[in-house]
């Protein structure tokens, strides 16, 4: 019991230390926001078993203030759940706040037992990484929700994207639900607890209106169905040995997970008449070279204010750096 106490006292501690919300009055009018590094949105603990601060940095529009309201777009970097950092989206986000767009990249907890070379990698500990970075994910944006009069978040237009890794999360986040793994994985609800619950006690609803999928996938595509289906912006490299393009699986591993890369989403969208708009890189890898980062995020704020907007979208594979912005 002593033990629970100190580790409460730690958690509220690092709370009032953080660079939360609340600095300002929201019954106020007109108060201008300005980015937001290290917003604590929750504890979870991580692979090692150590409870840990799960934290974002948020972006706003210039000259935002609390008496409108702006469409959120959250950011999941990539690392194939060993590395990366939030940090390393600040320029994508700072494109989409300049769109327009409130911009929030997260950091999730990390780690599974890869090996030392190849094909090698216990599997059981990637899935259990990817469940995390589900909670995670969902966890995000459960706190954004619930701050959405502070952050002057319009709760209608939530977006979500991400880049490998990241973009694995994105998707999963947007379509796989508790009913989902009870059905599929229940013993990673038995070892790590729920999807819609963990790492806050934010209760929130949150309805992804949109993703941007870069150099990312889905394990099982049929998770997409009529009634859940999200009209999607990917960007992919027809070369990309990490992330299949089509079919495969990570890495190329055939002892790993299959993995449905870009392709294999457009055409299960397709069946449901929802948009998907793909841009490919002919001889790119992970992560092609030729997408720059205002490229994606340029074309990616043009897909979702198109969605805002009503705006009706047209279907299209573009090879190269064409512009799907018409």
């Amino acid at each position: 019991m002593r033990h629970k106490f100190i580790i409460l006292a730690i958690m509220f501690t690092a709370l009032s230390c953080s660079k939360q919300i609340g600095s300002f009055d929201v019954t106020k009018d007109n108060i201008f926001l300005k980015d937001i590094k290290d917003v604590i949105y929750g504890y979870n603990t991580d692979s090692g078993g150590k409870m840990i601060p799960l934290l974002l940095d948020i972006y706003f529009p210039n000259n935002a203030t609390t008496n409108n309201k702006y469409p959120l777009f959250v950011m999941i970097h990539g690392g194939g759940y060993l590395g990366g950092d939030k940090k390393g989206a600040e320029d994508v986000c700072q494109i989409m706040a300049d769109s327009g767009f409130i911009a929030a990249s997260i950091n999730y907890r990390l780690g599974w037992n890869k090996g030392t070379k190849g094909c090698v990698g216990d599997t059981a500990s990637l899935l259990r990484a990817v469940y995390r970075g589900l909670q995670d994910g969902n966890a995000a944006l459960r706190f954004l929700m619930s701050k959405a009069k502070n952050f002057a978040i319009d709760e209608n237009w939530v977006f979500i994207g991400g880049a490998s890794a990241g973009s694995n999360l994105a998707f999963n986040t947007t379509y796989l639900t508790q009913q989902i793994i009870q059905k599929t994985n229940p013993n990673l609800i038995l070892t790590l607890g729920n999807v819609n619950n963990a790492g806050n006690n934010a209760t929130n609803s949150f309805a992804i209106k949109g993703v941007c999928n870069m150099w990312g996938g889905i394990t099982d595509s049929t998770y997409i169905n009529e009634m859940n289906a999200v009209p999607t912006i990917s960007f992919h490299g027809m070369k990309d040995g990490v992330v299949p393009y089509d079919k495969g699986t990570y890495l190329n591993c055939p002892n790993y997970p299959p993995l449905n890369g870009t392709m294999t989403v457009h055409r299960q969208l397709l069946r449901f008449n929802t948009p998907s708009i793909v841009h490919l890189s002919i001889e790119g890898d992970h992560g092609p070279d030729e997408f720059s980062t205002s490229f994606l995020m340029s074309n990616t704020a043009c897909f979702f204010k198109k969605i805002i907007q009503g705006k009706s979208i047209n279907s299209m594979i573009l090879t190269g750096l064409k512009s799907s912005c018409k």
